[in-house]
């Protein structure tokens, strides 16, 4: 009995294990990729445009491999179904990223939200209430928008 009460303490008190780490790797990532779907579908319709921008910030955000982002994005839209919000998300980033990683993903959400060559009001609404889940000032969003602009108008048109 104190043997088995002994190996429970030891279990709880000991420092995270590299799975735990894993595990922590993989919902910020699931967290992340929630979001991009999120601001896709803010306008009620995702353009294939939106689809490779939000690809492409997946595979270059975490050094993922065309079939590993299927698989994030394939967890990520079942994550977003059974989600009534996105407090839950946007909390987990907040708590694991420091501030300018923060920035790097509202800049992703820009680049997602010129793909398409417009900004919806859905998007812009969206963007905003990030922003303050993040735990991020307007003024990082407006700086994020302007730094992406130019970006989201050159970058990986076809």
């Amino acid at each position: 009995m104190l043997q088995r009460l002994e190996k429970f303490f030891k279990e709880q008190l000991q420092p995270a294990s590299d799975k735990s780490t894993e595990e922590q790797e993989a919902k910020i990532r699931i967290a992340t990729a929630v979001l991009f779907l999120e601001m896709a579908f803010a306008d009620f319709e995702i353009d294939p445009q939106e689809e490779r921008e939000i690809t492409h910030s997946l595979q270059t955000l975490f050094s993922l491999e065309a079939a590993q982002v299927d698989r994030l994005l394939q967890e990520a839209k079942h994550k977003r179904s059974e989600a009534h919000d996105i407090y839950r998300f946007t909390n987990l980033l907040k708590e694991a990223y420091s501030r300018e990683e923060r920035i790097r993903i509202l800049e992703m959400l820009w680049l997602l939200i010129f793909a398409d060559g417009r900004v919806d009001k859905y998007e812009d609404a969206l963007i905003r209430k990030i922003t303050t889940l993040l735990g991020l000032e307007h003024g990082d969003m407006i700086q994020a928008k302007l730094a992406m602009r130019n970006k989201g108008n050159t970058l990986h048109k076809e």
